[in-house]
């Protein structure tokens, strides 16, 4: 009887410790913890004056540059698209939200692939289980591979999927936890005066 008090009494302290330190984790993303904790989804930057010159996985801020490997080997490097907007999506093939959105995904790319560049970053898999995936679900925009997640510690990801809205210039405009969909991006990208939806 003693025991299994213990026993329940160590349970429920170890999840409070769990909980503090999953909110201290979260607080730690100051342009975050406001809509992840309260709002949920997705929130922006929409004023140009707020933006900051300087390299950080915040929003307003200049999106931390990084290379990594492409499904066939070639090198991209994230400031290698500057000059045009970009959705970085963060993403894996066991996450099944993330199957949800990239039919999704692929209906944006097709749609705005012109104006915005789509940009999937795999999360620790190797590049054959990638490829496939990607050819059996018709998915036809770049996707990179964070094997090591040098990525993904690099923008103090909490989950997957988790999608960023780059402007032209390299900043930091916009972030949405969870799936996202098709209109919901382009929707954001007119938010920040970067797309016309009807286009």
């Amino acid at each position: 009887m003693v025991a299994r008090l213990v026993i329940a009494i160590l349970i429920a302290a170890g999840a409070i410790v769990l909980g503090f330190i999953s909110y201290a984790f979260f607080t730690s993303r100051s342009d975050l913890s406001k809509f992840a904790l309260t709002e949920g989804r997705g929130i922006f930057v929409d004023d140009p004056t707020a933006l900051r010159n300087e390299e950080a996985p915040s929003l307003g801020f200049l999106a931390p540059d990084f290379t990594l490997t492409d499904v066939n080997g070639q090198s991209v490097s994230l400031s290698g698209f500057r000059g045009k907007p970009v959705l970085l999506n963060f993403w894996a093939t066991w996450c099944p939200p993330c199957r949800k959105e990239l039919p999704q995904l692929q209906v944006f790319h097709e749609r705005y692939g012109e104006k915005i560049t789509l940009v999937g970053i795999n999360w620790g898999e190797n590049a054959k289980a990638v490829k496939d995936f990607l050819e059996r679900f018709g998915v036809r925009y770049l996707n990179l591979l964070d094997e090591r997640g040098t990525a993904f510690t690099l923008y103090r990801l909490t989950g997957i999927p988790e999608t960023f809205f780059i402007d032209p210039e390299g900043y930091l405009r916009g972030a949405w936890i969870g799936p996202i969909t098709a209109e919901e991006i382009a929707r954001g990208f007119a938010r920040l005066g970067l797309l016309t939806e009807s286009e």
